[in-house]
């Protein structure tokens, strides 16, 4: 995919602006605080009607204003091959306090999901260093994430579990006090078995091949010098490795087990929103792996986070045969200049479109020619 264009109004600090973008590698220059990071947050807001900083939509409008609009043009790609015959004009708008719309040329679209996954994207930013030293809810965030814009029954199946989860937990509320019964929870954890198997089962295949891309990735980013690995938690423990009926079977054992402390607790113990995943690395003089978030620099972590967004760029590309477009947001901070240098050299060979943002122009980029300069000032392009 490629972002042929971009128009923000009232978006941020971005009050009427209009920008193309003809080539593969865009460098978004500009010093702190002038709209950098709020171009990239544009583009991912089109992709999945999220911000990545806030989830109140309402921030994004300009300071005393009240409604802002996207409006994107993106060309299809095969194969590095741009067809500007299927460009398609995305529309967002939001008003103060209302509910955002979705336009495809010029049609409403009625459910926002059925725009995720149409205009794919991996996004870095510093927020993404929570893959590695954050809350186990941000790296299940990232996976749905991820997962969703390459399956949609799963989309769906995570909705549904997010449905029934809330009721069941409501309903532990009131087993508390004696107010209900606990064999009313029997059809609640029917359902939540039922969608939390299957989710369970996705999220352990994606990872395998997130796995794979990411220790790829990796060492090529620290020039062999470390190795990383990826390891599922899942919650419910191995029924990811059954077969579908008995892996049902296990998670209502598990979930009829944990009946009494769900009931103490008012909450459910037991399920795929308390899964998470491992990130663990080794170093070239260690015989064994060591745990990321403990263990590992400022700048080891930014790299495995890196390492992480360039594996999803790869997944998305398998499953949708055409490269999502790239934003690295501050990527270059706390990288020293071999991992820095070995991140363009790695960019330079994926055949995708990426906005890189930057305070200065970096010396060593000069031989890097097919760059298009972006310069950012006080919320206007320059």
């Amino acid at each position: 995919m490629r972002l042929n264009s971009l128009v923000l109004r009232n978006f941020r600090n971005y009050a009427d602006c209009e920008i193309e973008f003809p080539d593969r590698v865009n460098l978004v220059v500009g010093k702190n605080a002038q709209g950098k990071t709020n171009l990239l947050e544009a583009i991912h807001f089109i992709s999945t009607s999220k911000s990545h900083r806030t989830f109140l939509d309402d921030e994004l409008i300009k300071h005393d204003d009240n409604w802002f609009y996207l409006r994107a043009c993106i060309a299809n790609s095969q194969n590095g091959d741009v067809c500007d015959v299927d460009e398609m004009k995305v529309e967002v708008s939001k008003e103060l306090r209302g509910n955002k719309k979705f336009k495809v040329d010029g049609s409403v679209i009625p459910k926002i999901s059925a725009w995720i996954g149409r205009f794919q994207v991996v996004f870095f930013a510093p927020e993404s260093l929570s893959l590695v030293k954050g809350a186990p809810v941000g790296r299940r965030r990232f996976l749905d994430t991820l997962i969703s814009q390459i399956d949609r029954s799963y989309l769906s199946q995570l909705q549904n579990y997010q449905v029934t989860l809330k009721q069941r937990n409501q309903l532990l509320k009131q087993i508390r006090p004696n107010y209900v019964e606990k064999s009313l929870l029997g059809p609640w954890d029917g359902l939540l078995a039922e969608d939390g198997v299957s989710i369970a089962k996705t999220r352990s295949s994606v990872i395998q091949a997130l796995r794979i891309h990411a220790c790829e990735k990796h060492e090529n980013l620290s020039d062999n010098c470390e190795r990383l690995d990826v390891v599922y938690r899942p919650s419910v423990g191995e029924v990811v490795d059954l077969p579908r009926d008995d892996a049902i079977k296990q998670f209502l054992a598990k979930l009829e087990g944990a009946h009494s402390t769900d009931s103490m607790r008012g909450t459910t113990s037991v399920g795929p929103h308390r899964d998470d995943f491992d990130l663990m690395v080794q170093g070239q003089e260690d015989s064994v792996f060591y745990e990321a978030k403990s263990y590992c620099s400022q700048g080891q972590q930014r790299t495995i986070a890196v390492a992480l967004k360039l594996a999803e760029l790869e997944v998305l590309r398998e499953h949708s045969g055409s490269a999502p477009v790239v934003m690295l947001d501050d990527v270059l901070s706390e990288l020293d200049s071999v991992r820095s240098k070995m991140l363009f050299d790695l960019l330079e060979n994926l055949d995708v479109q990426t906005f890189i943002t930057m305070t200065e122009m970096e010396m060593w980029l000069s031989p890097h020619k097919d760059c298009h300069i972006v310069r950012v000032q006080n919320g206007e392009i320059i």
